[in-house]
């Protein structure tokens, strides 16, 4: 006796169905990751993060051009913190001095263009206690390097 074909249809949805709401089931571990971005851009921002988890501005220096500017936007406006090479140099000197345990990490990186977008994850420890803020970030890349860069205000 054969199949009408609204019954092999039935038996295929079904098949379907249980494939679809196995998957939807599956532990986060075992599901598609988006992504990873690419492109020059991505590149040097994700060394640059990796260099200063090594707390080594020698090696992050190589990721960002001479004229690399640091700004910092907030709610009255934007003011510019570091505008070279050197002066970037000098303040993560500085902030490693301050902040030896610090280490961050860049979530939901995007790249358009030039620009390159991240939620930058800072944790470091800070008398005894556990310290955590993100920020958003942007990084203008040219010559594939960090040639600005605009942190929005920390949240905790």
């Amino acid at each position: 006796m054969k199949k009408s074909i609204t019954a092999r249809m039935a038996g295929v949805l079904a098949l379907a169905w249980m494939a679809i709401g196995a998957a939807a089931c599956a532990p986060d571990a075992e599901r598609a990751k988006p992504a990873a971005p690419v492109g020059e851009g991505a590149e040097a921002v994700i060394g640059l993060v990796e260099a200063f988890n090594d707390h080594d501005p020698d090696r992050m220096r190589g990721f960002w051009r001479d004229d690399v500017t640091w700004l910092e936007i907030s709610g009255e406006g934007t003011s510019v913190i570091t505008s070279s090479a050197d002066q970037l140099y000098d303040e993560l000197v500085l902030y490693f001095e301050r902040f030896p345990s610090v280490r961050s990490s860049l979530e939901n990186i995007a790249v358009n263009g030039a620009y390159v977008s991240a939620v930058e994850r800072a944790v470091w420890e800070e008398d005894g206690e556990r310290k955590s803020q993100s920020s958003f970030v942007v990084y203008e890349i040219a010559d594939g390097k960090v040639k600005r860069f605009w942190y929005f205000p920390p949240q905790t």
